[in-house]
């Protein structure tokens, strides 16, 4: 008996192209002392190569390697060639390899009394023990487990699990597995095979074949054979499925040879989706254990893989096309029902885009025309656009499709801000279609021309909402983006937040950044600048997310979130968003984007020193906007920011011209009105200037920008300084202030006059809001190169850091336990080093160059009057 089965005491040699995976190894060697190793996956996922190379590159623990066939699911024969294993190793302490004693018959109780006498310990690798399946072999082998005694470490290696008390052993710790999750090969251990193999691939294309195969070592090996006679690798692997003739023969002769065939056709009915949720396999195998059945192939198979939550189902992507090719040959029709099937039920589900790509693939271009018109509209919504473009090939040429084709590409343009290209599409669709007044295609078109701004105007009594939620949120949206260029905030706004939480809830990706970004358009507009800023920040995120980085959509999210940046005193900021606003071509863009783009970086160049690059960008963005109706708030803002440069610069004429381009603007005569103040305070005429700023602050001069007020009340600030009314222009200041940090409005105090700034210093230690602010509007650069900060002393720094507060010198000496003839030495020397000639020309300086703020200031008392002298 012997005889007719040769013991294999030594491992199978190991292949050539081996990789070396010594986290598998550490994993094996943590059996020791356990009553089982496990090692058990599928075939095909290198199971007896990798405890192959454990035995071989481990300690000295001697080893016994028996390959199992189904000749041995009987128990006298499995034991008798254990111990003939055992003995042609050397292993057996009664006899030697060389003795030519065998065995003879043996049964569990022999090999359980010579294992009982082994000197030292024992690594006994059973391979291949599926075959073991007899209940006889099962109950002995349970026997063996639990009598083999602790100087045996028994490897089982098998396809399926053993007939043992798994579970039992592994709550026990007495179970050290090793299952497909971690056999399979990670992605750098298939570039090292795929090397190995001979194959020099890029990492892209290593990627993409590791990604097809799910790290199955077979099927990798499998490839790179076929690979080896492949000229092109590219075309291979869009090429390389299941149906590959040789991974079908091992797919068939390997893995699913001992599968049922009624089993193997729920593998065949499901594989048509990915992923395969559980009603999704009860609805396409019309049996209600389809799950269950999956569950089965899962554990045993290694190449159906199931979610923690059991939600979902997803077969190996090589198993799933093999099957779905053999599905396809047998019945095509059957494959067909069973996409009409799916696209139902994904329907039915909430998910369309899953359902209209299963009716592109159903056959039938009147059921993918159908589903394409009731779900069409919320795809837009979410902007899976390549679902779209499935069904409508499936849709064919009819009238519809044309129509549909013609929305999606204006969706698509809109997006990459090509408004011109949207206009073209809008037409092209409704010529083509002629959508009924109402219906869901003429309520999406209506919506698209609004969201890209070809409808100035909507209705005072709004039109009805559509039914499906998706089409109603566009629909909002559309209105609200109207009302916001139109000069109607408040109801815009609402629309818009309306749109955005259902876009939020019901998962609409495209359009929660659509409204993200008009909601940022829409609270610049009102100078709202935080609001702003959170708004576009949100909506950078959401298309970054999406992967719609440089789309024109991003544009102008960035235009918004720089603009907001300039204005809020950070042009670092701004320059920062605007290198990552690259996106279309700019001559596609809405020339309104264009020249909020080219006002923010001329505005945020100018504002960090490189003033003549500030001041032609400035130049572009008029460019851009000649002849162009730009939003109001635009083109005032463009407006004043020219202005105060070119009135900065002694530019008087490029600085009346700024003035003239807003003449005519319904709304702005706050804007003009400030701006000839402005002109006046630079020629000494402050009488005037004075006049045009109270004007301004009339409210039934009326203005565009909230911000025209605060720049009102800081001419005023600087009228009275030159009046020689302190008391009036800390007023002034402080209306500013209280009116800015509400907005969070800083550039108007940085462009300020160093007089008017210098007024600042008084509010740093007034309680709330407007003192945080004034501190914060401190430390603002001023633009032009910054001074060097000079080296003071440690005492100096302390003494620096309480000029700020209420604290005569006298108690800043009390303070710092310091005479107040060294303070006031202390303080002179500040003085010379930076420049200046009072208390609060030092306390600006030191805010400009970054000298305050970085020590912590004593505690402040309760003094009333600040002890500065001007």
């Amino acid at each position: 008996m012997s005889d007719a089965f040769p013991p294999s005491p030594v491992p199978p040699p190991l292949p050539r192209e081996l990789v070396p995976r010594p986290a598998l190894r550490a994993a094996l060697d943590e059996g020791a002392g356990r009553a089982v190793t496990l090692v058990c996956a599928p075939a095909g996922f290198g199971k007896s190569v990798a405890v192959a190379d454990w035995v071989r590159r481990g300690d000295t623990t001697p080893s016994v390697w028996l390959s199992l066939t189904e000749e041995h699911d009987d128990p006298v024969r499995l034991w008798t060639a254990v111990l003939t294993a055992v003995r042609a190793r050397g292993a057996d302490p009664a006899a030697a390899p060389s003795d030519g004693r065998a065995p003879g018959i043996a049964g569990l109780g022999d090999v359980l009394a010579e294992f009982a006498t082994l000197p030292g310990p024992l690594r006994l690798v059973l391979d291949d023990a599926h075959h073991l399946r007899g209940r006889t072999c099962a109950e002995q082998l349970r026997e063996f487990v639990r009598a083999h005694g602790p100087a045996v470490q028994l490897v089982v290696v098998s396809r399926l699990d053993p007939p043992l008390p798994l579970a039992r052993m592994r709550l026990a710790g007495e179970l050290c597995e090793l299952r497909a999750d971690r056999l399979r090969f990670g992605e750098r251990e298939t570039a090292t095979l795929l090397r190995r193999c001979g194959l020099e691939l890029t990492a892209e294309q290593a990627s993409r074949l590791h990604e097809r195969t799910g790290g199955w070592v077979a099927g990798l090996r499998l490839a790179a054979c076929s690979m080896r006679q492949e000229r092109d690798p590219d075309r291979f692997l869009a090429d390389f499925s299941g149906d590959d003739h040789a991974v079908a023969d091992y797919l068939v002769g390997e893995v699913l040879a001992g599968i049922s065939e009624d089993r193997r056709e729920v593998l065949r009915r499901v594989s048509i989706a990915d992923p395969v949720p559980a009603g999704l396999a009860v609805e396409l195998c019309d049996r209600d254990d389809a799950a269950d059945v999956l569950d089965e192939l899962g554990h045993e198979l290694g190449l159906v893989n199931v979610d923690p939550d059991r939600a979902d189902y997803h077969v190996q992507e090589l198993l799933r096309s093999h099957l779905e090719a053999d599905l396809a040959r047998r019945d095509g029709a059957s494959t067909a029902d069973l996409h009409r099937r799916a696209a139902l039920w994904w329907d039915g589900h909430g998910r369309p885009a899953e359902a209209l790509r299963h009716a592109g693939k159903a056959g039938d271009p009147t059921f993918a025309g159908g589903m394409l018109e009731r779900r069409g509209a919320r795809l837009v919504a979410i902007g899976d656009r390549a679902a779209l473009r499935d069904a409508l090939r499936a849709a064919g040429t009819t009238a519809e499709a044309r129509t549909w084709a013609a929305a999606l590409s204006a969706q698509e343009n809109l997006v990459r801000g090509d408004m011109n290209a949207v206009a073209a599409d809008v037409r092209r669709a409704r010529r083509d279609g002629r959508p009924a007044a109402g219906s869901e295609l003429a309520v999406l078109l209506t919506a698209t021309s609004r969201l890209a701004g070809l409808s100035g105007s909507v209705s005072a009594t709004p039109e009805p909402l559509p039914d499906d939620p998706s089409l109603a949120a566009l629909a909002l949206a559309g209105r609200g983006a109207v009302e916001v260029f139109a000069g109607a905030p408040g109801p815009g706004r609402s629309n818009l937040a309306t749109a955005l939480d259902t876009a939020r809830r019901r998962h609409l990706p495209l359009l929660e950044a659509q409204c993200l970004a008009l909601l940022g358009v829409a609270a610049w507009n009102v100078g709202d600048l935080r609001e702003a800023a959170a708004r576009s920040d949100g909506a950078l995120r959401a298309l970054t997310r999406e992967g719609w980085e440089h789309s024109g959509l991003w544009v102008t999210a960035s235009s918004i979130a720089a603009l907001t940046a300039v204005e809020r005193g950070r042009p670092d900021v701004a320059l920062v968003l605007l290198e990552g606003a690259a996106g279309p071509d700019p001559d596609s863009l809405d020339p309104a984007v264009r020249v909020a783009l080219g006002l923010a970086r001329g505005a945020a160049l100018f504002d960090s020193g490189e003033r003549a690059a500030g001041v032609l960008e400035l130049q572009r963005a008029r460019s851009d906007g000649v002849g162009q109706p730009l939003p109001p708030a635009l083109a005032t803002t463009a407006a004043l920011i020219e202005n105060r440069i070119a009135l900065r610069m002694g530019y008087t004429r490029a600085a009346a011209a700024a003035e003239g381009r807003i003449e005519g603007l319904t709304g702005a005569r706050g804007e003009r009105l400030l701006m000839r103040a402005w002109a006046e305070c630079e020629t000494g005429e402050y009488r005037k200037a004075y006049r045009c700023a109270h004007a301004a602050l009339d409210p039934a001069s009326r203005s565009v920008r909230r911000s025209t007020l605060v720049e009102a009340w800081l001419v005023l600030a600087d009228v009275a300084l030159h009046d020689g009314d302190r008391p009036g222009a800390r007023c002034a200041l402080r209306s500013a202030l209280d009116r800015a940090a509400a907005m969070d409005l800083a550039r108007p105090f940085v462009m300020a006059p160093s007089a008017v700034r210098a007024l600042l210093v008084d509010e740093l230690m007034g309680d709330g809001d407007r003192g945080r602010f004034a501190a914060r509007v401190l430390s603002v650069p001023t633009g032009g190169p910054r001074g060097v900060a000079p080296t003071l002393t440690a005492r100096e720094e302390d003494v620096l850091a309480l000029l700020p507060s209420l604290l005569n010198l006298d108690e800043i000496a009390a303070a710092l336990s310091v005479s107040v003839n060294t303070v006031k030495s202390h303080v002179r020397s500040i003085y010379d080093k930076l420049g200046v000639c009072s208390r609060r020309r030092a306390v600006l300086a030191a805010h400009e160059r970054g000298l305050l703020g970085r020590r912590p200031s004593a505690t402040r008392t309760g003094t009333p009057h600040l002890t500065v002298n001007g």
